[in-house]
């Protein structure tokens, strides 16, 4: 029986041109939870968050090595369908990246490509992924008007709405909250919260505070390996390796 929404990595080396980015990363990720990857700046989180949904395939130097599992499937076995891998992963991005078109045709974009077109269909479905995303109360009479007029806040999360619209299994962050002000990012964080019990969410962040606040599952990176995974309560609390440790108390940065 396949295992919807859980990541796992094999034996994953990344490589930009001859320099390898990361090392030998074998890392079962839980479904339904949140998961949170921390590290210095330049230790590989987001190479390891564009493992995931192929993302590398758009950098020509980029080499890949190693299995990434997706609901028992290697995804980058050849013959696999991009566009179906791309589709079970929701991606939050550190800045948001509306599309130039109205806030409900933002959340229709995706379900439109897969061949959704009646209105029958899509009118309820874009009010749900409005309010999974607690935005519908702030836009539900102006829905007509272009995303690019909502806050950067409301933009962010217009865009975890239109994520969602396409019915993914997985949400990926890259410090998805890393442009927003406190209360934006509050409003982020308490709906990631809220998504996790249908959704296997992965986010980076840099900040230890969000990680302590949101993370059920810690992973840590340095110098582009895998150094602790785990329970948040036990590796940002009393963590086994002492790399780790130095990174928690600000040692190392």
């Amino acid at each position: 029986m396949v295992e919807r929404g859980r990541l796992s990595l094999r034996n994953l080396n990344v490589y930009y041109g001859r320099n390898q980015v990361l090392k030998n990363i074998n890392l079962d990720i839980p479904k339904n939870s949140l998961t949170v990857i921390i590290g210095p700046s330049g230790c590989g989180k987001t190479t390891l968050l564009k493992c995931f949904n192929r993302l590398l395939d758009e950098i020509e130097e980029a080499r890949v090595e190693g299995q990434v599992i997706v609901d028992d499937q290697n995804i980058y076995d050849p013959g696999v369908e991009v566009t179906l891998i791309r589709k079970k992963m929701g991606l939050l991005s550190q800045r948001p990246q509306v599309l130039p078109m109205s806030i409900y045709d933002n959340v229709a974009f995706g379900p439109r490509l897969l061949g959704q077109k009646d209105k029958s269909y899509l009118n309820p479905l874009v009010e749900k992924y409005l309010r999974l995303a607690g935005l519908w109360e702030e836009v539900k009479n102006r829905l007509n008007e272009p995303a690019n007029r909502l806050s950067i806040g409301q933009q962010q999360r217009l865009c975890l709405a239109r994520g969602l619209a396409v019915e993914p299994e997985i949400i990926l962050g890259d410090e998805p909250t890393s442009a927003l002000d406190p209360q934006s990012s509050r409003n982020v964080e308490a709906h990631l919260l809220s998504l996790k019990t249908n959704y296997t969410i992965v986010l980076v962040t840099h900040i230890l505070r969000q990680a302590k606040r949101l993370a059920d599952y810690v992973a840590f990176l340095y110098l582009g390996e895998l150094i602790e995974f785990g329970p948040a309560s036990e590796v940002l609390v009393s963590p086994r390796d002492p790399r780790t440790r130095a990174y928690i108390t600000g040692e190392i940065s």
